[in-house]
C-alpha cells in the first residue's frame, strides 16, 4: 500500500509540474492472494487530465516476460470530473496461453484472472506506454482449504458414524422384506394344505360312494353265479304214513297223507 501511494504521489507530482505524461496510475493493492479454481482481480486505476491522452496503450506481462499476457489500446473514453474514464472504446488482445482466463478492463487497467492454478503465482507487471512506467503486483495462489465436517469439535470426527443410519435403514428394509416373504410363504403353504386335505376328503368320499356299488354288483354277480352253478331242487311230494289211535270209533284204519 505504501509503495502504491509513493508511485501515485510521484505521478501526481510529475503531472503538476507540467510533464507530458498526462496519466496518473494508482496501484491499490500490490499483494494479492487467490485460491485454486477461483478468480482474482489485480486492481489498478488511472486518471487522465484531458482527452489528449488517447490513444492509451496498456499491457500486462508475467514475471517480466517479453510476451504480453494481454494488452489493450484504449481509443477513447468519457472522462469524469476528476478525469476518471468510463464507457471506453478499445482494441484488446489476449495471448493464446491465457485465452478465456485473462481479461483486461480498459476503463481502469485492472486484470481479471479466472480458474487460478498454482503456477499462476508470481509477479505481474502492468505498463502504461504513455508514461513509460511499469508497476508490479504479486499474486500468491493457495490450495483450496477443506473444511472439516465438525469444525467446532476437532479430533472427534468419526466418519464411520455417518454410515450407521444407512446401515440401520438397510437392515430394517431387509427385515421387512423377510417378514413379508415369510407371511406370503406361510399363507401359500396353508392354502396348499387346505387344497390337499379337500382333495383327500373328496377322494375318500368318492371311494366310499363307489364301494357299495361295487359290493352290490359283486353280490348280484355272486347270486347269479350261484343260481347257475347250484340249481335249487324242486320240492317233491313224499308219502308219510302215520297211525292214529283213539277211542274205538267206527273210522279206525290207515289214512294216506300228502305232504
Amino acid at each position: 500500500m505504501s509503495s502504491g501511494r509513493c508511485r501515485w504521489s510521484l505521478g501526481s507530482l510529475l503531472l503538476l509540474l507540467g510533464g507530458n505524461l498526462g496519466v496518473v496510475v494508482e496501484i491499490r493493492q500490490d499483494l494479492v492472494n487467490g485460491t485454486v479454481g477461483q478468480s482474482v482481480l489485480l486492481p489498478v486505476s488511472y486518471t487522465l487530465s484531458n482527452a489528449s491522452g488517447f490513444p492509451l496503450a496498456i499491457f500486462w506481462t508475467f514475471h517480466n516476460s517479453s510476451d504480453r499476457l494481454t494488452s489493450c489500446t484504449v481509443q477513447n473514453c468519457s472522462l469524469g470530473a476528476r478525469g476518471v474514464p468510463s464507457d471506453c472504446f478499445a482494441n484488446c488482445f489476449t495471448h493464446a496461453t491465457y485465452h478465456g482466463r485473462a481479461e483486461l478492463f480498459p476503463q481502469n487497467g485492472s486484470l481479471l484472472l479466472r480458474d487460478l492454478q498454482l503456477r499462476d503465482s508470481g509477479v505481474y507487471n502492468v505498463t502504461f506506454i504513455s508514461s513509460h512506467q511499469t508497476w508490479d503486483i504479486t499474486l500468491t495462489v493457495h490450495e483450496q482449504c477443506r473444511t472439516p465436517e465438525n469444525p467446532g469439535k476437532p479430533g472427534t470426527e468419526k466418519p464411520e458414524f455417518y454410515y450407521i443410519p444407512g446401515i440401520c435403514s438397510s437392515v430394517l428394509l431387509l427385515l421387512f422384506l423377510f417378514i413379508c416373504f415369510k407371511w406370503r410363504w406361510g399363507a401359500a403353504q396353508q392354502k396348499k394344505g387346505r387344497t390337499t386335505k379337500q382333495q383327500q376328503v373328496s377322494s375318500v368320499e368318492e371311494f366310499h360312494m363307489q364301494r357299495p356299488a361295487v359290493r352290490d354288483m359283486a353280490t348280484i354277480y355272486a347270486r347269479i353265479g350261484d343260481s347257475f352253478e347250484q340249481p335249487q331242487p324242486r320240492p317233491t311230494s313224499e308219502v308219510v304214513y302215520t297211525t292214529i289211535t283213539s277211542d274205538p270209533e267206527p273210522d279206525a284204519g290207515y289214512y294216506h297223507v300228502l305232504a
